[in-house]
């Protein structure tokens, strides 16, 4: 998949951008605050129909304006197509793919991104949530059956930690939750078995492009952490199979029930998962230094990349939002050598002095300056 042209209209501080991008490694160049930031995350919102950054989907609309609009020409091998968001104050968002209007589980991997901002080097010692969000982000780009299990269990847990909270207290209410709790198992159960499926792959991967990075002087392990996972229990092959994830999903609610009814909130289900970093069989989150702990999230971002080209028969769009000001002189080099030529990669930059000299040679550079992005003499 690559990116052939990005049309941008009163999005963030854009009035207006058609930038046509190379197809290989392209540097957005700029000093702060002028716009670089709003270009990646212009990509990623067509690729996710979510923004890292706002909180609401009014703030991409630049101030003063009715609407903004967000496009990109995709290209894989011949075929081209034009997708699109449109955003307006005051209506939900409209997407578009070839002018047919779609929801957003039904365009969710038409582009397909992997992003990697300065909070993702908080990864490995973040909360487990940043985590669960990297494996959804993922999978829902991936895979339409996750990203359908996924939405429905949303609503299921909406209602039942409402039932839940109506029932708060009562000792025999029980019985009004079993047609929830049916609901819960149909639509956890897969997303648990996916996402056991995609840490070991994941992991693999990773464990691979770290030893490289280390030259074999560490050892990094993904470990999926399911919510029924006991203190110290280690990776187990039934996480990938469905009866045995339902019969023990179903063994730990029945036991969590009271527990659950006393606090009036669900207290088990995927929402409730994690992923563990180790590096040399010890907790990357509490034993690893900064410097190991970047390499790790190093390693499994580029990771990404090799799970959606086997998911989706092409490699994803990189987004580097500031990291190489973040990474040592190998580290940086490791990860533009390791994209080269097969990823398309837009990079972000406020001057080109960290970058060796051969990439910035055979790359496209673009100077941003007040929302505007022109390509280099």
């Amino acid at each position: 998949m690559k990116l052939r042209r990005l049309l941008l209209k009163d999005f963030r501080n854009y009035t207006h951008l058609d930038l046509e991008p190379a197809p290989g490694l392209n540097l957005l160049v700029g000093a702060n605050a002028q716009g670089k930031t709003n270009l990646l995350e212009s990509i990623l919102f067509l690729a996710v129909f979510r923004s890292p950054r706002a909180a609401r989907e009014a703030e991409l609309i630049r101030w003063g304006a009715a609407e903004a609009h967000a496009a990109a020409v995709l290209a894989r091998g011949e075929a081209t197509g034009r997708l699109e968001v449109r955003l307006r104050q005051d209506r939900p968002k409209a997407i578009l793919w070839n002018g047919a209007v779609l929801r957003p589980q039904e365009a969710l991997g038409i582009l397909t991104a992997v992003s990697f901002f300065p909070d993702d080097l908080e990864l490995v010692k973040g909360a487990p949530a940043g985590r669960r969000r990297l494996l959804d982000v993922l999978l829902c780009q991936a895979d339409g059956r996750y990203r359908r299990h996924l939405a429905r269990l949303l609503r299921v847990l909406r209602h039942r930690n409402v039932q839940l909270k109506a029932l708060q207290g009562q000792r025999h209410g029980a019985a009004l939750l079993d047609v929830f709790n049916e609901q819960l198992l149909n639509e956890a159960v897969p997303i648990l078995v996916r996402r056991a499926q995609a840490v070991r792959r994941l992991g693999e991967w990773a464990a691979a492009i770290h030893g490289r990075i280390t030259g074999q002087r560490e050892r990094l392990e993904l470990v999926y952490r399911p919510f029924f996972a006991g203190e110290g229990e280690g990776p187990d092959p039934g996480w990938e199979e469905a009866g045995a994830v339902r019969e023990r999903f179903a063994e730990v609610l029945r036991r969590r029930q009271g527990e659950e009814l006393a606090r009036g909130v669900s207290l088990v289900g995927p929402q409730r998962d994690d992923v563990q970093f180790l590096i040399d069989g010890a907790d990357a989150r509490t034993f690893a230094s900064q410097g190991q702990q970047r390499t790790a999230v190093l390693a499994c971002k580029l990771a990404e990349l090799e799970f959606l080209r086997t998911e989706t028969g092409a490699y994803p769009v990189l987004l580097l939002d500031d990291v190489l000001s973040e990474l040592d002189g190998s580290r940086r080099a490791y990860l533009l050598e390791a994209v080269g030529e097969t990823v398309q990669t837009f990079v972000t930059a406020a001057h080109l002095d960290p970058l060796p000299g051969d990439l910035r040679r055979r790359a496209q550079v673009f100077h941003v300056e007040r929302g505007s992005a022109a390509p280099a003499a």
